[in-house]
């Protein structure tokens, strides 16, 4: 829910139009996501479809971001709320208000975010290396 809550991004006049393009796109995909989740508050739209512009959203917001701190700050943050969602949607499973295959989906997800934030924090350690001791 804290994620439909998000504003949608400003488009500059002096962003670049890279910069102008991926904005543009992470819209795009916040006004889908609102959209799709006023649908399914209404029962006209299943789960999957959720889970499925939430991955789009998700993407276009880490590809706002060139540097690996903030890349490492958006992953983690995502990371967190699909580890709320997946406890969740657990509960659902076991109630019968979801189906398996919709939380497997959402594993899938949040897998790929798990892989995204390991590259990123990778390639933050290549960036800043930690100093090694000088031997004696």
């Amino acid at each position: 829910m804290e994620v439909l809550n998000t504003p949608a991004l400003e488009i500059k006049d002096s962003d670049d139009p890279l910069l102008r393009l991926k904005k543009e796109r992470f819209n795009a995909a916040l006004n889908e996501a609102k959209a799709r989740f006023d649908l399914y508050k209404r029962g006209l739209t299943k789960l999957p479809d959720l889970i499925e512009v939430g991955e789009r959203l998700f993407g276009a917001e880490v590809d706002l971001y060139d540097k690996p701190e903030d890349r490492v700050r958006v992953l983690q943050h995502q990371l967190d709320v699909y580890s709320e969602a997946e406890t969740s949607l657990e509960k659902h499973v076991k109630e019968g208000l979801a189906t398996q295959a919709d939380l497997e989906r959402l594993r899938y997800n949040k897998s790929t975010v798990e892989i995204g934030l390991f590259e990123a924090k990778s390639d933050l350690s290549k960036a800043h290396p930690t100093p090694q001791p000088s031997p004696q």
